[in-house]
């Protein structure tokens, strides 16, 4: 009986075995889709350039090559870094180049790390394989409080209830950062047969592979909203409503001298949102945003330093997003009818993650004429070259390359 049980587990093992090489050999399921470069970038989807234009690692940018004596920056972010509507040869990292070598009077080489989308989680995992091969000098992060913040803490990218694409990602336990999680090689520990019966049990709920990921993640986090406080639309029931949308393409035609309740389409409820990070009377979810975006920013640093290199983060305070967003919006309301006092302030909360020895902050003059267009905001080629040229003075006076 007993020769008969080990007979009888041991083809069972070597048939879990065969089936595993085979549904691999085959393709079935595809491996886990996690994590984007340039090419899987919503930016790329927008740009009118070259897609070819990329690095080793994928990401939009100058091909990685410096000599011993050139002084190397790393340029780390998001779409802000990618800037996916700019010409090749006016990325951020060229025009920070072309400053910091014509103030310090030696060669220096500036690359970039970024695309659209990423939270400081794809920056660490970046940085980390960076290092691996590379060396820098200084490591420059741009950071972008707006996204950051509900970015870092989802392990897909979308501000609904839908989920988005998926990408490797952390989460805090006990006030530790663990993972990632979700990344391409390592999901259910790289079983086929694992994700294949994941991707059954998806499809039998009706629902993606993506989606029931984030459903369980949901459930595993910090409590959110269960729903508004009825005394909001006491305090908010006075302001002007205006659409989300509307109120940031016309944000320099609005009256900002008085308050707005922004009426979104974001998950606000679930922290999904991009004023998930501001408000007032905050959920656990919340504030778990800002606390896990301190602790990644937090191993960033230790990252960097590991490797011998100096770390900053910068923020450029803009006219728009951050004095008129601040000044302007003191509500939002959600699709369900939910509403929520909020405060808008990009660079206070930013400050509340990061010391100020490590952290840059410089206004940033200008409106629609720096940006792409008023219905997308992002910085243009001319916005571009004043925040490089702004951010390079800035490390002149702090004394970075002394």
């Amino acid at each position: 009986m007993k020769q008969n049980s080990v007979i009888v587990m041991g083809s069972t093992i070597i048939a879990i075995f065969i089936m595993e090489a085979l549904l691999r050999g085959i393709g079935v399921p595809s491996k886990l889709n996690s994590g984007w470069g340039w090419e899987n970038s919503a930016g790329r989807k927008l740009s009118k350039y070259d897609a070819l234009t990329t690095n080793q690692f994928g990401y939009r940018g100058q091909n990685i090559n410096y000599d011993a004596d050139d002084y190397v920056v790393l340029l780390v972010g998001d779409s802000q870094v990618e800037a996916y509507a700019g010409r090749p040869e006016h990325m951020p990292e060229q025009f920070l180049q072309e400053f910091l070598t014509s103030q310090l009077h030696k060669p220096v080489k500036v690359f970039s790390l970024a695309a659209s989308g990423w939270g400081q989680d794809q920056q660490l995992l970046a940085i980390q394989e960076y290092f691996r091969v590379y060396r820098a000098d200084l490591v420059l992060l741009w950071a972008t409080p707006g996204n950051d913040f509900w970015e870092n803490a989802f392990p897909d990218r979308s501000v609904t209830p839908l989920a988005g694409p998926l990408k490797p990602t952390f989460r805090l336990i006990d006030g530790k950062l663990s993972g990632p999680y979700f990344t391409s090689e390592s999901y259910l520990h790289n079983s086929a047969i694992a994700q294949l019966i994941e991707t059954v049990l998806a499809n039998m709920q009706q629902e993606t592979l993506e989606q029931r990921i984030l459903r369980r993640w949901l459930q595993k986090m910090p409590s959110s909203h269960t729903t508004h406080k009825p005394d909001n639309e006491n305090v908010c029931g006075g302001l002007t409503v205006v659409n989300q949308v509307e109120f940031f393409n016309t944000i320099f035609d609005l009256n900002k001298d008085i308050g707005y309740t922004v009426k979104s389409g974001q998950d606000v409820v679930n922290s999904r949102s991009l004023f998930s990070a501001y408000m007032l009377d905050p959920s656990n979810r919340d504030e778990y945003l800002v606390a896990i975006t301190e602790s990644l920013l937090w191993h960033v640093k230790t990252e960097v330093k590991k490797n011998h290199s100096e770390f900053l983060a910068f923020y450029p305070v803009r006219e728009d997003f951050d004095k008129r967003g601040m000044q302007m919006v003191r509500c939002v309301a959600d699709f369900q009818g939910n509403i929520f006092r909020v405060s808008l302030d990009f660079t206070s909360r930013l400050q509340d993650v990061i010391s100020s020895e490590d952290l840059v902050v410089f206004d940033l003059l200008g409106g629609n004429e720096i940006v792409v267009s008023p219905e997308d905001r992002h910085l243009n080629d001319f916005g571009n070259e004043l925040v490089m040229k702004k951010l390079s003075l800035t490390l002149m006076e702090r004394s970075i390359f002394n």
